[in-house]
């Protein structure tokens, strides 16, 4: 019943020693009540004239399916900071926002639209939304998401601030994902050094990967790749001559 109804748990703070010099230090953890929306098919937007985050929510993926730009200006903050995991850097401000969502709403054509089945609302103007895509009321394969957004009061209304949208991956690794994941824990646990420095700096680590393929990679594969165009263009024009010849040969003989 805690659980449900939220609770704060607030515990001393302490170390605990072994033999091992193991150290452990608890912290406060709070839980705060959500609430629970069932959202049905279709475009869904309470009657209620209060601004809500769940509201909010709803009127932004509506806006999507209805390629409404001018509403989803109205929904953006200023400073949005809007993270598609998909992409390699989050899109910052709403002029980025509303291009990305631009270039979003063309992308699904005229019958794609977001289907939200869930949407659940803390009450610290924060919502979490999981959704899928249809294409004319279909389902699409491997197009699962889920979002969660953070929310600030503008005027009698709330826009979105902070976005953070996950997408379902259409490539299913199952147990190789844990064996990989095996791997690498153990590789960290190995060399803490090392991956201490690289969970800090993992861009000079991506770096130093990119210039050694450019450095010891780039020159040999590229000879080979302008090998194999060449020799692509070469069949290509002995197909095309070829063809050229069996057409001619069909006129002649009338075939």
């Amino acid at each position: 019943m805690a659980d449900a109804i939220g609770f704060s748990s607030f515990i001393t703070r302490q170390s605990i020693q072994s033999k091992n010099e193991i150290k452990y230090t608890k912290r406060v953890v709070e839980r705060k009540p959500t609430k629970l929306f069932a959202v049905p098919h279709g475009n869904y937007i309470s009657n209620s004239s209060s601004p809500s985050p769940a509201r909010t929510v709803t009127q932004f993926y509506s806006a999507i399916n209805d390629k409404n730009l001018k509403k989803l200006d109205s929904l953006i903050a200023e400073d949005c900071l809007f993270e598609d995991y998909s992409f390699p850097k989050p899109f910052r401000g709403k002029k980025e926002v509303l291009r990305f969502l631009e270039q979003l709403t063309t992308c699904m054509g005229h019958n794609m639209k977001f289907n939200v089945d869930h949407i659940c609302e803390g009450n610290d103007y924060t919502a979490g939304a999981n959704w899928h895509l249809d294409w004319n009321k279909i389902q699409v394969p491997f197009t699962r998401g889920c979002s969660y957004y953070s929310l600030l009061v503008k005027g009698d209304q709330l826009v979105i601030g902070k976005a953070q949208v996950l997408i379902e991956s259409p490539i299913k690794l199952g147990v190789v994902a844990l064996t990989i994941f095996k791997i690498v824990s153990t590789l960290f646990d190995a060399f803490p050094a090392a991956t201490e420095w690289f969970l800090k700096s993992p861009h000079i680590v991506f770096r130093l990967l990119l210039n050694t393929c450019n450095v010891c990679i780039k020159p040999v594969i590229s000879p080979i790749l302008a090998w194999y165009i060449k020799l692509l263009n070469i069949a290509s024009s002995i197909l095309s001559f070829t063809l050229k010849i069996l057409h001619y040969l069909a006129k002649i003989f009338h075939i």
